[in-house]
């Protein structure tokens, strides 16, 4: 009776390789679709951001960093740094506390639970031109419900436009910014809380704890990898937001972001060379966040 030879390092390596060419080959759609749709975009807005790029001139000739000098210096744009900044780090910062606080409430058993899941969804789940289009009559300055309850209760003499003037529409859209992205940190935040065992929090209670030790010495402790993706993450997609801003104010009683002002100068202005080059100076903002955010996820791995 023979028997058998184990395979050799050979073989198996063999066999390695080929599993590598057939998972390459499952990926190769993939990443066409990808290259098609991302990468060749991102290109040609690069290559355009260095070109005059008038969509009624054919005229288009390399212009070097013009472009990008134009928007620089334009009396715009360090008001969109500031705001995207402010709506990006405060958003994120107030999405997360308060999705941190409904998690908390939600971790609990209390009848009735699935039914405040689902309102406390709400907000993400509604579609934004429709939420928006509520914000904006409540905001209203001439018949909005704000108004009226704020004029009713005494607290103002006059109806207020808060959207018409630079002291409130930037808090306005900050505010519904908020509304309609916490219940994203709320799930994620939630699912780190399930995760952590039960065990803990019940010798936590036999060792006498209190309840505010019991958050900042076990809770925080174990949710620290889940706050980190979450403000992250947070900031990276407040950052990118432009549907809220544009739909409320379109950029106006200075509420331009960096997304609002690049939109502006492409299809509004029909400048799609100025576009361009905000474009480009958004990703490379993007990109330093991706970074930190890769960094911090090959830690917490």
């Amino acid at each position: 009776m023979k028997v058998a030879s184990p395979a050799s390092p050979r073989r198996f390596r063999s066999l390695e390789k080929r599993d590598d060419h057939v998972g390459y080959a499952f990926l190769a759609p993939a990443i066409l679709v990808l290259l098609v749709i991302v990468a060749y975009p991102v290109l040609y807005s690069f290559t355009m951001s260095f070109h005059r790029w008038v969509p009624i001139d054919l005229d288009r000739h390399f212009v070097g960093l013009k472009n990008y000098v134009r928007v620089i210096i334009d009396s715009r744009f360090a008001l969109s740094i500031r705001n995207t900044f402010i709506y990006a780090l405060v958003g994120a910062c107030f999405k997360v506390i308060i999705g941190l606080g409904l998690a908390l409430m939600m971790n609990r058993e209390f009848k009735g639970r699935g039914v405040a899941r689902v309102l406390l969804m709400l907000p993400w789940v509604i579609p934004v031109t429709a939420s928006v289009t509520g914000w904006n009559w409540m905001f209203d300055g001439m018949y909005g419900i704000i108004n009226v309850i704020l004029h009713r209760l005494g607290l103002i003499d006059e109806y207020v436009n808060f959207l018409g003037q630079k002291g409130t529409a930037l808090a306005c859209v900050l505010m519904v910014g908020i509304w309609m992205g916490y219940p994203q940190m709320m799930m994620m935040l939630l699912a780190g809380l399930q995760a952590i065992p039960k065990d803990i929090y019940e010798a936590a209670v036999v060792d006498g704890s209190s309840p505010v030790r019991t958050f900042f010495q076990i809770t925080i402790p174990s949710l620290a990898g889940v706050l980190k993706m979450a403000i992250i993450l947070s900031i990276i997609w407040t950052f990118n937001s432009f549907n809220v801003i544009w739909l409320m104010t379109r950029g106006g009683s200075g509420t331009h972001t960096m997304n609002t002002l690049a939109y502006e100068f492409s299809f509004v202005n029909m400048r799609y060379d100025y576009g361009a080059a905000m474009s480009v100076l958004i990703l490379l903002m993007l990109a330093i966040f991706l970074a930190i955010y890769t960094k911090m996820q090959k830690q917490e791995d």
